[in-house]
């Protein structure tokens, strides 16, 4: 540039032939000032600053009528004045004056180098160059003010010097309207007045149509910007459009979202956007001032941008919710082509993004069967239907299938029908949970047979096909064989693991068409239908009885055990409880029988079953209402008879059945547990009668009252603490007592035995052997246990004066006893002959027949009064002296 000016200068020394029209130098100044300070020709068009371009009718006569320095200066002040009025930036106004110098240069150069000197009155030829040199110099000053701002920006060179083709019409114009400026005004100077009047008239008309063509130019690019942000449902490329949008609809260098609060510079501008957030453009290129129109598309666009950023944060969220939903979400449109699926929803389609199903029909990516049968999701589209958690399978019928649960609603927009929301819910886990329970409700936990539930539901349907069929089904009622013995002796996880061999056991010996549950406990029922008769099933009965015979190793243990097996067959017309109570009166009766055997369920074995439940309901009735009573049978000496003591015996006098022996009703209250409540009542009323006896005679020796325990009773660990409430509340000493146990209660739990004899003994309470040698006790317990009395069972009583057998063990349990500092007692005496050999044999005392039987309370004091004799006598004791007793 510097060289181009030191040219037209050393051009400006060369002496030219016409002087130069001196008026025209002061008037193409004031021209060029004018137009250099008029900032409202200039119209940003894409990010440049587009000039009216009407500069280049001046430039034809300066370069043709004034001097080359003349037209320096006219361009140095015509600069300068613009950025003055203007206030551009030093450097911005450096950067104009030199670009206007530099092309300057170029015009005067050329109009030179083609031999043309300053004139007044310029030919055509004149003219001519003067038009070509006013071309080259905007072409030279369009070309370098576009480099620099490509430099300065970044952008492509050429893109930008492509956009001059567009600009060399109106060039060509302008220099044409300068060159007719210039021969006129070398003809006539006057004429210089009209020229200004037409340029103007031509500046305004084509600043208006330049000014409405990049208005509606400006308007479409608004709209394009619109459009395009609308387009964005990130929040992010939302804002970067934005920005990138603002600055080249407006011509700033800058543009960006700034804090509410954050105050306008000079140089720029902001409208509203977001809560909180304001749309910010600064340092407009060209002029450096905002008017109405760039606020108004500031505004417009801040507008649109606001309310496109909210709706794209709205969607942002909705999408993070979705995306974040296990359940799959899928949008249709009135086709049923999917618009919108989530990642859950894409991964159970079997895919790996939503472009791949992003337009598809939904039959051809989903397949979805509700039993078997597709679900046709246009009609429910069409028809608008609602569902809610459907049940469904999602994949192909013969492929791997998901269970799901499906949800459809219509989709709405702006009050019109234009789809459907679907929204798919994988419940593999939950229908397996599902199936789990009920697998568990219909199952037994401990061995994985069908339970009572399940077994009821199948009889049940089997009892109903009998009703069209008439065919007939097999029931077996397998209770198993001292069961809680295996309990007692090795506990109950033993016992569990027990059951569940038996269970593989009986499932292993039957058909798989054959179904066995577990009832409860240790009972099982099999199920055997279409039996063609009585005979099939009692084969299955004898088969299970085999299996069954090999011994179960259970943690090491050898356990044998049987079952006792109730055989029934449905008949016609029968209902389930009546099958079911035939069989279990059945499995009673086998067991009865002797166990490890079976019996076929006959009407007298369901009747029998009945009379033992309403002999148990009658017995509960009958301890409410009082109906036991106590029968005491005396304890005498052996030689003369004194009565020293008394058993108490119960009786239940029935309203309806009259009075029952214990071997009527005592099995079944030991069976039901009501056993406990009878023996508290018996301990209480035996106490009671006895306290009251002893205090009506005072002058006789008192007695001693036996009471039986069950084993029920003896197994409560409180058993000591009741008695001592038993007696204080009746006020008996606890030397008038003593309770009978059987062999088997004292060797059921030695441990608990020791400690519950014991307790007793610590009461002052004495402790019984009742039938002793019939039990499986040993000898050697008589000297391991705390016991008192010894009661001679009546099977060797007898055989006593006919059998030297009986005789010799009973005289060598009377020998033991003794050596132990126990008493006998001899129970079942009914002559005197066996009287007589026990007083030989040293047995102390006796109780039967051949004293007396068991009375009522009323008939024993009557015994009492007719045996006691008139002179005192001294008093004998049932009960040898306890302090022998410990130190044995």
């Amino acid at each position: 540039m510097v060289g181009l000016v030191a040219s037209a200068l050393v051009i400006e020394l060369v002496p030219t032939p016409n002087d130069t029209y001196p008026a025209m130098f002061i008037l193409l100044g004031v021209v060029l000032v004018i137009l250099q300070t008029r900032p409202r020709r200039n119209v940003t068009t894409r990010g440049n600053v587009e000039g009216i371009p009407l500069d280049e009718v001046p430039f034809v006569p300066a370069l043709l009528m004034i001097t080359p320095l003349q037209c320096l200066i006219v361009i140095t002040v015509a600069s300068l004045a613009g950025s003055i009025v203007l206030r551009r930036q030093w450097l911005k106004a450096a950067f104009n004056l030199g670009s206007l110098l530099l092309s300057g240069a170029v015009g005067i150069t050329v109009v030179r180098l083609l031999h043309v000197s300053p004139q007044q009155r310029p030919g055509i030829t004149e003219v001519a160059v003067g038009m070509v040199a006013a071309i080259a110099l905007t072409t030279v000053s369009a070309l370098t003010v576009r480099g620099i701002a490509s430099y300065h920006s970044g952008s492509a060179y050429l893109p930008m010097v492509r956009e001059l083709s567009g600009r060399v019409v109106p060039w060509t114009g302008a220099v044409t309207l300068g060159g007719v400026a210039a021969l006129c005004v070398g003809v006539y100077p006057l004429s210089a007045v009209l020229l200004i009047g037409v340029v103007m008239f031509f500046y305004r008309a084509y600043a208006a149509s330049v000014t409405e063509q990049l208005g509606r130019l400006h308007a479409e690019r608004l709209q394009q910007a619109i459009v395009s942000l609308r387009t964005h449902t990130d929040p992010s490329e939302v804002r970067e459009d934005l920005v990138a949008a603002a600055k080249e609809l407006l011509g700033a260098e800058l543009a960006d979202i700034v804090p509410e609060g954050e105050a306008d510079t000079a140089r720029s501008t902001s409208a509203p956007l977001l809560d909180g957030q304001r749309l910010r453009v600064d340092k407009r290129l060209g002029v450096e001032q905002w008017d109405a129109n760039d606020r108004d598309t500031l505004l417009t666009l801040a507008g649109v941008a606001g309310d496109v950023m909210r709706a794209a944060d709205l969607i942002a969220r909705l999408r993070t919710i979705t995306n974040s939903q296990s359940e799959g979400v899928i949008a249709l449109d009135m086709r049923t082509c999917i618009t919108f699926a989530n990642p859950a929803a894409v991964r159970m389609l079997g895919c790996t993004s939503d472009a791949e199903v992003l337009g598809e029909r939904i039959r051809d990516k989903l397949t979805l069967r509700n039993r078997r049968l597709p679900i046709d999701f246009t009609s429910m589209v069409e028809g608008q239907l609602v569902a809610h958690d459907a049940d469904a399978t999602l994949g192909p019928p013969d492929g791997d299938n998901l269970d799901i649960a499906y949800s459809i609603t219509p989709l709405r927009a702006e009050g019109e029908h234009v789809g459907a929301v679907l929204v798919l819910r994988d419940v593999t886990e939950r229908r397996a949970f599902q199936d789990e329970l009920t697998r568990r409700a219909l199952h037994d936990e401990l061995t994985g047979l069908p339970n009572r539930r399940l077994l009821l539901e199948r009889l049940d349907h089997a009892l109903t096909r009998s009703s069209s069929t008439g065919l007939h089904h097999g029931l077996l009622f397998l209770d198993l064989d001292r069961f809680k013995l295996v309990n007692d002796s090795y506990g109950h996880i033993v016992g569990d693991k027990l059951l569940v061999q038996v269970a593989g056991r009986l499932r292993a010996g039957l058909s798989p068409v054959h179904s066995v549950a577990r009832m409860s406990g240790d009972e099982f029922i099999v199920l055997i239908e279409d039996a063609p008769d009585m005979e099939a099933v009692t084969t299955i009965a004898e088969t299970l009885l085999q299996v069954m015979k090999e011994p179960f190793i259970v943690d090491g243990q050898r356990i044998f055990m049987s079952a006792s097996i109730g055989v029934g067959l449905t008949q016609d017309n029968q209902g389930r409880d009546v099958v079911l109570a035939g069989i279990d009166a059945a499995a009673y009766a086998a067991k009865a029988s002797g166990r490890n055997c079976y019996c076929v369920s006959t009407d007298a074995s369901v009747d029998e079953t009945r009379a033992r439940l309403d002999l148990e309901v009658s017995l509960r009735h009958g301890l409410d209402e009082n109906e036991l009573e106590l029968h005491y049978q005396p304890i005498v000496t052996s030689d003369v008879g004194t009565v020293v003591g008394v058993e108490a015996l119960v009786r239940w006098r029935s309203p309806q059945r009259g009075i029952l022996w214990p071997q009527q009703f005592v099995p079944i209250a030991e069976e039901t547990g009501l056993i406990v409540p009878m023996g508290r009542w018996v301990l209480e009323d035996a106490c009671r009668t006895l306290r009251a006896w002893t205090l009506d005679h005072p002058d006789r020796p008192p007695l001693r009252v036996s009471v039986n325990l069950s084993a029920l009773q003896f197994a409560q660990h409180k058993l000591a603490e009741d008695v001592a409430e038993t007696l204080t509340a009746t006020g008996l000493p606890a030397s008038q007592l003593c309770l009978e146990i059987t062999e088997t209660v004292l060797m059921s739990d030695t441990i608990g035995t020791v400690t519950t004899l014991n307790a007793l003994h610590d009461l002052g309470v004495a402790v019984a052997i009742d039938d002793f040698g019939t039990g499986y006790s040993s000898l050697s317990y008589l000297k391991r246990f705390a016991i008192d009395v010894v009661k001679l069972d009546r099977t060797f009583i007898e055989g006593l004066v006919t059998d030297e057998v009986d005789m010799a063990i009973a005289g060598a349990v009377i020998k033991l006893t003794e050596a132990l500092h126990m008493t006998t007692v001899a129970e079942g005496v009914e002559t005197d002959s066996q009287r007589q050999v026990l007083v030989q044999l040293g047995c102390p005392f006796i109780q039967g027949y051949l004293t007396s039987r068991p009375l009522p309370a009323a008939d024993f004091l009557d015994f009492w009064a007719s045996t006691y004799p008139e002179a005192p006598v001294p008093p004998v004791t049932l009960l040898p002296d306890p302090d022998q007793r410990r130190a044995s």
